[in-house]
């Protein structure tokens, strides 16, 4: 998020904070979020069962899976009450005026009503399949009536974790804090969905920081945007909110608008699937930039020919580990080609560091207590692979997740059903927790990094190695030279190359040899001496621990001339 609106948003909110919260109408409001959800599963449940033994459900998903507003005629009929207020016209009226539109046979209600419940139910029992069960919907006669405000209530109710809230208050604050252009569509929610969870992720430390009850962050959010449009009636600046319609034609076939920055885009994304949201298309600055292999060479000094090695091998097994002993640029090696299998797409990656607490509570899912209207309620949580894969689902290009020192937990645990999944990607398998079925997407990649050095290595067993490709790094001297030579540091580097050789001579064990990164320093020069004997004499002694005669041939004292 920009300065400007990061700024402006901690303002709005400590205003939002000392009005609305405790007023009578925020107390009613938040009250609702949770009152509503419960209603919303209870309903979905009443009509799965209905669905079960064959019975007709069209009025059921008119009055109790799509939110209607709280109106004493609403509330007579035993409508879903709402407080996003998005169903102001009651479903009767709406399917008579599609009735005069040319609709034959009023029959075809209940078929509408049935793909409606198919819709919800493919969206929560698959989340990967979230996007194209948007786009499928989206085909149906008329469906483009069904925005994002009618169907996200029911998808909030059933899985409050994946589904946010999307209304016209809420889609405006994201856009407007986000920078993008996305409509109400029904097909451009699974993207204002996934920027609206990155967008509440970055701002729920400045939300806490009020004074105010303890909620979800995404309902303090959504009711946030609540008051900030329907309260406060903020003025947004119109180049932030513009709808993107008049940008892209919704049918494929038809023209794209004549100005000059339209023919741009459309000689850059030529036949645009119509599916995709059409802010997707609308700059380049939506792709990742450009980053070859001659690229990732020159910064790695790697050859080409072993670099398109290794991405073969990542491509081909879809995981791959690096290993290798500390200090040879593992880490900086991963995220290089990360850079470069994500380049040109709109992909992305992350890195991840693993350590001896870590779980498959914190890697998959778990339970997570969390604190609802004065209760302590104890949800699934999705842990941090679990969210890579349903942001990459979204993604059409590769998606690189980086997992360092992946040997230092316990992987066996940490992976669980993943350890299936990584050998058969196109499987997929109940989650012990939620015993949702999960897969991993085509497009994610898995890069690894393992210290050679590090006593967990062991826990690493055969099962594991058998669905990972590992590559054997050494240290690399010529990193060194290139490094020094770039950056002018007058600093004799092939002395300490022969030393550095004569150590991993000494030391004589591949695993374990000593790394070029402790000395990748500007001001080696003033620096050499500290680095040797708090890093290098250090761990020097840990490894020849029965033979403290070898360390001593290597004392400070004793190679500082060889530097010369």
């Amino acid at each position: 998020m920009a300065i400007k609106q990061l700024t402006l948003f901690i303002q709005l909110f400590q205003e939002f904070a000392d009005s609305y919260p405790y007023s009578s109408e925020g107390l009613n409001h938040r009250a609702s979020y949770e009152k509503q959800r419960q209603q919303g599963r209870r309903n979905f449940e009443e009509i799965t069962a209905a669905v079960k033994v064959g019975e007709d459900i069209t009025e059921s998903v008119r009055f109790k899976l799509l939110p209607h507003t709280n109106t004493p005629r609403n509330r007579q009929r035993g409508a879903w009450i709402h407080i996003t207020e998005s169903n102001n016209i009651d479903l009767t009226e709406w399917f008579q005026f599609w009735t005069n539109q040319g609709w034959e046979k009023q029959e075809y209600w209940s078929v509408i009503a049935r793909e409606i419940y198919n819709f919800v139910n493919s969206c929560i029992t698959d989340y990967h399949k979230f996007l194209l069960a948007c786009k499928n919907f989206s085909k149906f006669p008329n469906s483009g009536e069904f925005q994002a405000g009618k169907m996200t209530p029911i998808l909030n109710a059933l899985k409050p974790d994946d589904f946010i809230l999307i209304n016209d208050r809420s889609s405006k604050v994201i856009n407007y804090l986000s920078n993008t252009k996305y409509t109400e569509k029904l097909t451009e929610y699974p993207y204002i969905n996934l920027t609206g969870h990155n967008l509440i992720l970055e701002l729920a430390e400045e939300m806490q920081k009020q004074n105010i009850p303890a909620m979800r962050d995404d309902d303090l959010f959504d009711m946030f945007c609540h008051w900030l449009v329907a309260v406060k009636k903020y003025n947004f600046p119109s180049e932030n909110i513009n709808s993107t319609d008049n940008i892209y034609e919704t049918n494929q076939d038809e023209k794209i608008n004549s100005t000059s920055s339209n023919k741009h885009l459309q000689k850059k994304f030529s036949n645009p699937d119509p599916a995709i949201p059409k802010s997707v298309f609308l700059e380049s600055s939506n792709l990742q930039p450009e980053y070859t292999l001659t690229q990732c060479s020159q910064e790695t000094n790697f050859p080409e020919t072993k670099l398109a090695q290794w991405i073969r091998a990542i491509d081909r097994k879809k995981q791959a580990i690096f290993q290798g002993p500390p200090g040879i640029g593992k880490t900086f090696l991963a995220q290089k080609l990360a850079q470069h299998l994500i380049a040109g797409g709109d992909g992305f990656w992350e890195l991840i560091q693993f350590h001896p607490a870590y779980t498959y509570e914190d890697f998959i899912q778990g339970i997570r207590p969390q604190s609802e209207d004065g209760k302590l309620t104890y949800p699934i949580v999705p842990g941090r692979f679990l969210k890579f894969c349903q942001k990459a689902a979204l993604c059409q290009d590769t998606c690189v997740l980086i997992i360092d020192e992946i040997n230092r937990a316990n992987l066996s645990q940490v992976f669980g059903e993943l350890m299936y999944l990584l050998e058969y990607r196109d499987a997929k398998i109940s989650l012990a927790g939620s015993e949702e079925l999960f897969s991993i997407p085509e497009n994610v990649r898995i890069i690894g990094t393992m210290n050679t050095a590090d006593r967990s290595i062991a826990l690493v067993d055969h099962a594991l190695r058998r669905r990972f490709a590992f590559i054997n790094l050494s240290p690399n001297y010529e990193i060194l030279r290139q490094y020094h030579k770039e950056i002018e540091t007058n600093f004799s580097v092939e002395g300490l190359i022969k030393l550095l050789e004569a150590v991993n001579q000494e030391i004589n064990d591949p695993n374990y040899q000593v790394g070029v990164s402790f000395f990748l320093r500007e001001n080696i020069a003033f620096e050499i001496q500290d680095i040797w004997q708090m890093e290098i004499e250090p761990y020097l002694e840990e490894y020849f621990f029965a033979k403290p005669e070898k360390v001593d041939e290597f004392r400070w004292d004793k190679i500082q001339h060889r530097m010369s």
